[in-house]
């Protein structure tokens, strides 16, 4: 099957390029080169992985979040006001809706602590956007936080702003518009919150922390990493693919109005391979002193065998999300080599890597059927 039009598929050109390139720079195929043999590997304890993943990998993530986000009003507000000709407005607001997608992509692809108890992806990306119900938000004019309580999520986050720059844009001076200022603010208020949530987890005492939390907070990280491999595949990748074949029709992907759907997967992937794959070249962490992925973690438990084969399924997912996020428009094949492979990678985890680390699976509405 060819695909008939993929809008979401351009060329990446300018800063999307640039961005493509840089999520996918630290190439994992170079840690085959890695003779782990060589390399001595600290036996981490649970305290010194969390406390690595907070400081090194959730807070810093929250922090570009909320720092993009804190952009949104200023760049909605220049193009309702029309501060600037209205097509530079509407460019500039566009870039900075893509910086916040992005950014919002690299923290919440593995939902961790406060995106989890916060629900922060349905209030932030739910998706398929609801265009009917984003119109009757506009026709009702919200006005402030309290007032935007009271709309419902479908209408609301980033895809209702990438609805409201791109698909209908609004006008300058609109009710759209003026709604479209109050979801940039409602984005920004919840990038805030868990900027404050995820700098008070950087900031725990990890090593006081009792050994209930410890493997709670690594049953969390396992699980969730699992659930994130599965929500790339499956929700993102495969499922609009098929949807597409079986109604002989587009696929409606991710981020399609936008032209950001092969960015988009590239941010997820970046954010689930550095927490899962060693990176070649790269040292090896002091505990405490830096981010442990999960192969790390398993070569310092003793467990070389179990990292070989999460670094090789690693490898060939890489390759495979390098296909279809690099240059034009993939194949289907290509789609699909990409979702399987991540499949493998899940596979992977959930038989090897889970029993190893004595972490027990839990079903995650991230999981495909």
């Amino acid at each position: 099957m060819k695909f008939r039009q993929l809008a979401a598929f351009g060329p990446l050109r300018g800063a999307a390029w640039a961005l493509a390139l840089g999520l996918l720079a630290g190439d994992p195929a170079a840690a085959q080169n890695t003779d782990w043999n060589q390399v001595a590997v600290p036996n981490y304890s649970p305290a010194s992985v969390l406390q690595g993943l907070h400081q090194h990998w959730t807070l810093p993530r929250a922090d570009d979040f909320a720092r993009q986000a804190q952009g949104l009003p200023v760049a909605v507000k220049a193009l309702c006001e029309a501060q600037a000709p209205a097509g530079q407005a509407l460019a500039a607001a566009r870039g900075q809706w893509q910086s916040t997608a992005h950014a919002w992509e690299r923290l919440s692809a593995v939902a961790i602590g406060p995106l989890v108890a916060r629900r922060s992806q349905r209030q932030i990306d739910f998706s398929p956007t609801r265009p009917g119900l984003i119109e009757k938000a506009i026709e009702s004019g919200p006005g402030g936080a309290q007032a935007m309580e009271r709309i419902g999520t479908p209408a609301k986050g980033l895809p209702a702003l990438e609805w409201l720059l791109w698909t209908r844009p609004a006008a300058p001076g609109s009710a759209a518009c003026r709604y479209a200022g109050e979801v940039a603010l409602d984005v920004e208020r919840e990038a805030l919150a868990l900027q404050r949530e995820f700098q008070a987890l950087a900031g725990a005492d990890w090593p006081a922390a009792g050994p209930d939390k410890l493997a709670a907070g690594v049953g969390e990280l396992v699980n969730q990493w699992v659930g994130g491999l599965e929500r790339l595949r499956w929700a993102q990748i495969e499922k609009p693919l098929r949807a597409a074949k079986s109604k002989g029709g587009a696929p409606e992907w991710p981020r399609a109005a936008s032209r950001q759907t092969a960015a988009s997967w590239a941010a997820q992937w970046e954010a689930l391979r550095s927490l899962g794959l060693a990176t070649g070249g790269a040292q090896v962490p002091l505990p405490g002193q830096g981010l442990v992925p999960l192969e790390t973690y398993l070569r310092g438990k003793g467990a070389p065998e179990v990292a070989d084969a999460l670094a090789a399924a690693g490898r060939q997912a890489d390759l495979r999300l390098q296909k279809i996020t690099r240059g034009p428009a993939p194949a289907a094949a290509a789609v699909l080599e990409a979702g399987r492979a991540l499949a493998r990678l899940k596979r992977v985890a959930e038989g090897e890597v889970a029993p190893a680390l004595d972490v027990g699976m839990g079903f995650s509405d991230a999981d495909g059927d």
